[in-house]
């Protein structure tokens, strides 16, 4: 039997059609194609791929056949980096294999095609890590003006290892065709995932199972300040196993529900069964945990000691491969590997702990009405003291045991329990990314400005700022400081409270900035350190949602001595900006007083998403925002 089944067709115009328009054959270019400079539906774009095409089928082995072929060109000097052609692919276990692999490079001199084939001795193979690997294609001669073909087989192991389907990319794309051929006795779900704006082709062959999925004319989807997963906004369609036929006959559904995930799981060789798995961890060490006084303290210890003593191999997964005794005994493995076995120690020690699915937020949304598993990208764990819930990443950055991991911050996560399982959102209303900013300076006769500065960052802004600061110290003042006007400098950093998670990140320094002049005046600019420097939102049209992840409070307090041979032409006045539903507000509070300039700003954020819809009212808001933070006073000589 073959069959497909759609679950759910979100936000989409479907029409099933009766035939899609032939693409040219390879190496067949029309002359629309040769005259194309611009891409008519997203003129910002520096290429644009003509067409995406594959099809998926099935050998005698039931192995997954995957035929694929792309072609783009390169509209302006930028594009030529859509040149360096590169093919991911998971070789471990020989999952997948990628060959007949054919590429050119095509340019038109005087209106005549010249072709530069790439050799095969030209293509190379490069491994990432110890699950995948690269196949690099340089293409010849690429240039404003290229023509750029290449198409490729990758068979895949397990006909179930199917992968999702893009129709869009980061270029704007022509033409996206799909077509798959469902193997016999196989069931799959499919869900297509688009805007409302934009129609999709749909054609179902009843009698060879293929299906055909193709779109046209879709803008590219670049990176924008504060955008979470970008496959979120993708156009696309998913696809997930949803039943078999056995030998005897007779319909085995998997997947339909979360019931039936959460049996699958628990019943899996490398995932339920490798809790309660009783880790050889020693007496003594054990004994000391469960005499702590404290359910959290037992936790919180067990967490460090875990993150202290095991290192991440850099690979995710939602599975082990060896086991959880294993990564005890090698002290390292994958995220899920060491938050399993991180489990089994909770446990162990008698807290109530279950993995948990998660999605960080650059791998997508979970959508808790479809009991698909890859929607999931890493697993942690969750685990219950009282009334409180506690999510920990003993495999991922230092987070404090109180606080959320912050890539999974405004995600649904799916608890793994027969019992207490099911979807849970993670959401965090009380930790903040909060910096206090305290200013003492002087400004000279000459208009140059020497002050200290500390500043206090706290939750999630400490998170942030400790872990730039550990990677490297020069980008950190520069990130944080030095960028905020020309000419400013830091020296004498000293920052503290590094080890102690319930303090502030503490970080004094001095700074000095030189004069701005125009005659006998002196330009000075109040906005210190405060976070906006600038409007972040430019773009006129914004296609996915803002997210900050968490919320947001800033607050700068400054006191600065004016010199005594210059004074102040206006003092900028007191003012409150707020938005029509108090999500983002700013104040600023600015009085002169025997020669000192007090100033105070404030900026809070009370929530951390807005839908691309508020867009505009975001951009507007964000734009008198920083305006009025980079109004500057004017001191006159007297």
């Amino acid at each position: 039997m073959k069959r497909f089944v759609c679950s759910c067709l979100w936000l989409a115009m479907v029409k099933l059609c009766a035939a899609q328009t032939p693409l040219p054959e390879f190496g067949e270019i029309p002359y629309p194609e040769q005259t194309l400079t611009e891409c008519s539906f997203d003129k910002e774009a520096d290429a644009v791929v003509l067409f995406d095409e594959a099809s998926a089928d099935n050998n005698d082995q039931h192995n997954l056949i995957v035929n694929r072929r792309i072609r783009l060109k390169i509209l302006k000097p930028k594009g030529t980096r859509h040149g360096d052609i590169s093919i991911r692919y998971y070789h471990k276990d020989d999952l997948e294999y990628i060959n007949g692999i054919e590429a050119y490079t095509c340019n038109y001199r005087n209106n005549v095609p010249e072709i530069k084939n790439v050799p095969a001795s030209a293509i190379y193979r490069q491994k990432i890590n110890d699950i995948l690997s690269v196949v690099r294609i340089p293409m010849p001669d690429v240039q404003p003006g290229s023509i750029i073909e290449y198409k490729y087989t990758t068979t895949i192991k397990y006909y179930s290892h199917l992968e999702d389907w893009y129709f869009q990319g980061e270029l704007p794309v022509m033409h996206s065709r799909f077509s798959l051929v469902v193997m016999p006795n196989y069931e799959f779900a499919y869900r297509v995932r688009k805007s409302d704006l934009l129609p999709i082709e749909i054609k179902q062959e009843k009698n060879s199972g293929r299906i055909y999925f193709g779109m046209d004319s879709i803008a590219g989807l670049r990176d924008e300040p504060y955008m979470d997963a970008e496959k979120d906004y993708l156009q696309h369609v998913e696809f997930q196993l949803s039943g078999y036929q056995g030998t005897f006959g007779g319909t085995t559904k998997t997947r339909t529900n979360w019931e039936e995930l959460t049996r699958e799981l628990l019943t899996h060789q490398s995932f339920g069964l490798q809790l309660n798995k009783n880790i050889p961890v020693g007496a003594d060490w054990l004994s000391k945990v469960k005499a702590m006084s404290t359910p959290y303290e037992k936790m919180t210890s067990i967490y460090h000691f875990v993150f202290k003593n095991f290192t991440w191999t850099g690979v995710g997964g939602l599975g082990t491969e060896n086991g959880v005794k294993d990564t005890w005994e090698k002290r390292k493995g994958s995220s899920s590997e060491i938050n399993l076995m991180f489990i089994n120690l909770l446990v162990e020690s008698g807290l109530e702990a279950y993995p948990l699915l998660v999605s960080t937020r650059g791998n997508g949304k979970v959508n808790p009405e479809v009991p698909f598993l890859d929607q999931f990208n890493k697993v942690m764990a969750y685990v219950v003291i009282g009334d409180k819930k506690y999510v920990l990443d003993a495999a991922g950055p230092y987070t404090p045991p109180f606080m959320i991991p912050f890539s999974v911050i405004n995600t649904n996560a799916f608890v793994v329990h027969r019992k207490k399982g099911g979807i849970v959102a993670l959401t965090e209303t009380e930790k903040q990314d909060r910096n206090l900013v305290n200013i003492t300076a002087a400004i000279d006769e000459n208009g140059n400005i020497k002050g200290e500065a500390l500043i206090q960052s706290y939750d999630y802004a400490r998170l942030n700022r400790l872990r730039v600061w550990e990677r490297d110290k020069d980008r950190f003042k520069e990130e944080y400081y030095t960028s905020y006007q020309a000419g400013l400098t830091v020296d004498s950093l000293v920052v503290k409270n590094l080890d102690n998670d319930s303090l502030p990140f503490d970080q004094r320094f001095n700074f000095f900035i030189p004069p701005t002049a125009s005659g006998d005046y002196k330009l000075i600019n109040l906005n210190l350190f405060s976070g906006i420097t600038k409007n972040p939102f430019i773009s006129d049209i914004r296609f996915t949602n803002i997210d900050y992840g968490c919320l947001q409070s800033y607050t700068v307090v400054e006191s600065i001595t004016l010199p005594s041979s210059m004074k102040l032409e206006t003092v900028p006045k007191n003012i409150r900006l707020i938005m029509p539903d108090t999500s983002i507000a700013l104040s600023r509070y600015v009085q002169v007083k025997d020669n000192i300039l007090s100033v105070k700003y404030a900026i809070t954020t009370a929530r951390s998403v807005f839908t691309a819809d508020e867009y505009d009212y975001v951009k507007s808001f964000y734009k008198k925002m920083a305006e009025i933070m980079n109004e500057q006073i004017v001191l006159k000589r007297m």
